[in-house]
């Protein structure tokens, strides 16, 4: 029988417990879980998310002129970072001066996902909508209106080359459809 990694780490004891609860008929994780008399990892937590990261223990494993820059940012805008951890993957392009950037729980990393419609994987699940394409060229209403202008003024023009000539005017050029 081939032991999990965690398992084969451990005295002959743990090893000896997990087999005889496995040919018992218990569940690989579950003899695995009291073999080690330790409960498996939990995701979606604040209290695993958070852990050795609220005291601000976590600044010490930036390099020192990275975490004063950081620490400055903030305080110039206004965070007050005393159990706020900084995620760099909801920060706007203010960085660490975003002030939502610095989260005190799990449920801010989301409300700021949301708001910003960004995708999260990981300690929090957040699939964020898809985004209508920005629409090119003008309503084909207002298009008609202002080719009939056109061709008040023109009278020779006809309607497709009126509206050529409105979309020509009235439409930028990064909006413009590509022919």
């Amino acid at each position: 029988m081939k032991l999990p990694y965690e398992i084969g780490q451990a005295s002959q004891e743990v090893q000896n417990h997990y087999i005889k609860m496995v040919n018992a008929g218990q569940t690989e994780k579950w003899a695995e879980m009291c073999a080690l008399q330790q409960a498996p990892g939990t995701t979606g937590l604040d209290r695993s998310f958070f852990e050795g990261r609220q005291d601000g223990n976590w600044m010490d494993q930036l390099p020192k002129r990275q975490a004063k820059w950081m620490l400055k940012a903030a305080k110039e805008s206004g965070v007050n970072v005393s159990g706020k951890y900084y995620v760099g993957g909801i920060a706007d392009k203010r960085g660490a001066s975003d002030p939502e950037a610095w989260v005190s729980s799990l449920d801010d990393i989301k409300r700021v996902a949301k708001k910003r419609n960004i995708n999260l994987s990981g300690a929090v699940q957040y699939q964020g909508f898809e985004e209508a394409p920005l629409s090119r060229g003008l309503n084909p209403k207002i298009a008609k209106e202002l080719a009939k202008k056109e061709i008040a003024q023109e009278p020779k023009l006809s309607m497709r080359d009126a509206l050529e000539r409105v979309n020509k005017k009235h439409v930028p050029h990064w909006k413009a459809k590509k022919t």
